[in-house]
């Protein structure tokens, strides 16, 4: 499967994405909250200009309105046409967003435009992200922020120790092929911007019900049902077994200056 198919069966044909988020809110460690550890790490001026892609269901920016410096412009932005609805569901109705369908790696703005560019868990989906890098870089102001989050090698490692068992029946999305992650994105960045800094959210997941993992699994697996019946027993008799199913997340944010 290509990415682009990936990108169509993710998020365009049907909206696995709230599948993924709801397990993490319902089972996380980290209490803290992912949206807004990211939120906090962005530093937005007045008057500033800023632009995300891949702004999926606009959660990130949910009851964020107050704690905005005057004049902020902001612009979400997703390649599916159903994650561009999803958000303005979720945000209506507020002068300070416009909410548009667009391809980062085409970016329809002026070089040195916006003062920070966002794009969140979604560069390894690009299927050219030399040409997305460098139009961000581009369209960034000089001195302007670049935030990018993505997950490292270890994420979710205990999931994709189950998914070896099958790996020659299934072909199965693992962490270390996806292009852009926490133990090769500084690399990659450090090509286009003067500075890269990476923080790190320390955080896990407790899973006690068997049926939302594996909801979790086929939101970006395709499986059929004897393996998902397989998967399914491994998973419900350590949950029988232990009370939960531990698993580890590596989530990161990487910070970027022009």
């Amino acid at each position: 499967m290509n990415k682009s198919e990936d990108v169509n069966n993710l998020y365009i044909k049907k909206d696995t994405l709230s599948t993924r988020i709801n397990l993490h809110a319902k089972y996380s460690v980290n209490k803290y909250g992912w949206n807004k550890w990211i939120y906090d790490q962005y530093i937005i001026g007045k008057n500033n200009k800023i632009i995300e892609f891949g702004c999926g269901n606009g959660s990130i920016w949910i009851g964020k309105e107050d704690k905005l410096p005057e004049n902020v412009n902001i612009i979400l932005t997703d390649i599916s046409p159903l994650m561009v609805e999803k958000t303005k569901e979720n945000i209506k109705n507020n002068k300070i967003f416009s909410i548009e369908l667009m391809d980062i790696q085409n970016i329809p703005f002026s070089n040195s435009y916006f003062d920070i560019i966002i794009a969140n868990h979604m560069l390894y989906h690009v299927a050219d992200m030399k040409k997305a890098l460098f139009e961000i870089k581009r369209t960034l102001k000089e001195g302007g922020l670049f935030y990018s989050t993505t997950v490292g090698n270890k994420h979710l490692i205990e999931l994709e120790t189950i998914y070896k068992n099958f790996q020659d029946k299934v072909k199965f999305n693992y962490t270390g092929d996806l292009s852009f992650r926490l133990d090769n994105g500084k690399e990659i960045l450090q090509n286009y911007f003067n500075e890269v800094d990476i923080k790190y959210y320390i955080d896990s997941l407790e899973v006690t019900n068997s049926e939302d993992l594996l909801g979790y699994i086929n939101s970006y697996n395709n499986i059929p049902d004897n393996i998902n019946q397989e998967i399914h027993k491994i998973i419900n008799e350590e949950i029988i077994k232990n009370g939960i199913k531990k698993i580890n997340k590596e989530s990161g944010i990487f910070i970027c200056k022009k």
